[in-house]
Parts: C-alpha cells; sequence; structure tokens
C-alpha cells in the first residue's frame, strides 16, 4: 500500500509541476505549491492525508480557475 500512495503522490508532485509551468493565474500558482509540499510530505512519509488535502487543494483550483477562464469568453 505504501508503493501506491507514494506512486500517487509523484503523480501529484508532477501534475502540480506541469501547472505551475503553465500559464500563470495567482490561485492556481499558490494551490499547486501546496500540492507540491503535501505531495513531497505524502511521499516521504507515505500517508494519505496529505495527499487528499493535497489533491483536493489542487483539484479546487483546477475548477476554479475553469471557471473564471469560461466567464471570460
Amino acid at each position: 500500500m505504501h508503493y501506491i500512495i507514494q506512486i500517487l503522490a509523484a503523480i501529484l508532485i508532477g501534475t502540480s509541476l506541469g501547472a505551475i509551468l503553465g500559464p500563470r493565474n495567482n490561485v492556481l500558482f499558490i494551490a499547486s505549491l501546496i500540492a507540491i509540499a503535501l505531495g513531497i510530505a505524502s511521499l516521504v512519509t507515505a500517508s494519505w492525508p496529505p495527499l487528499a488535502v493535497g489533491t483536493a487543494v489542487f483539484l479546487a483550483a483546477q475548477a476554479i480557475q475553469r471557471d473564471t477562464s469560461s466567464s471570460r469568453a
């Protein structure tokens, strides 16, 4: 089970890094930094609560970004 948590944490870190390298949005940037920090914590400790919180923060920021970009068009 520890390996699965670590793989999911690595996926969260990689996805968050991709979001940081993309177009800049302050909310998404800060949420990605939080997700990276929690992903690293989950990767090191093989604990699922930081992974769950990091994923929730990242997905919430993605949802906010999608809502604001669709209303501009």
